[in-house]
């Protein structure tokens, strides 16, 4: 179950189902030489934090050994379910759904690309989303 929960959040990295968080500072902060101060509205961009090469060498590679040992790598590097104080409450019961789900398929089906030529069209939006669908085949093992 290590590796698959390594798939999924290398997943998640990748393709972050929420890209971007609307914050308030509570307090001045100082970042890169300036001050932000307290009650200033900004925008997280998580998928640019999570395609940063600083904490993920060759981003654009899907590589779930990634998650194995995340020693060193900042806590707020990756946040798929936002973080802190306003994180997503359903992060653990999210997690626990998608093992479960992504388990139970991979042991009854076999997955292949339903079109060959098919290239999905992302959507950042509220959530991420495909333009033109996911097109998959399934095949009962």
């Amino acid at each position: 179950m290590k590796y698959l929960e390594n798939v999924i959040k290398e997943t998640l990295r990748l393709y972050s189902p929420v890209p971007i968080y609307g914050r308030e500072t509570n307090q001045d902060v100082e970042y890169d030489g300036m001050i932000i101060p307290k009650g200033v509205r900004i925008l997280i961009f998580a998928h640019g934090i999570h395609m940063n090469p600083e904490y993920y060498p060759d981003p654009e590679k899907f590589d779930p050994s990634r998650f194995e040992n995340p020693e060193g790598r900042p806590p707020y590097a990756f946040i798929p379910f936002s973080a802190g104080a306003r994180n997503c409450i359903g992060q653990k019961f999210a997690m626990l759904e998608l093992k479960s789900l992504v388990s139970k398929m991979a042991r009854n089906f076999e997955f292949f690309p339903a079109s060959p030529q098919h290239q999905m069209e992302l959507a950042s939006e509220t959530v991420l989303k495909s333009l033109n669908g996911v097109k998959i085949g399934l095949k009962l093992r």
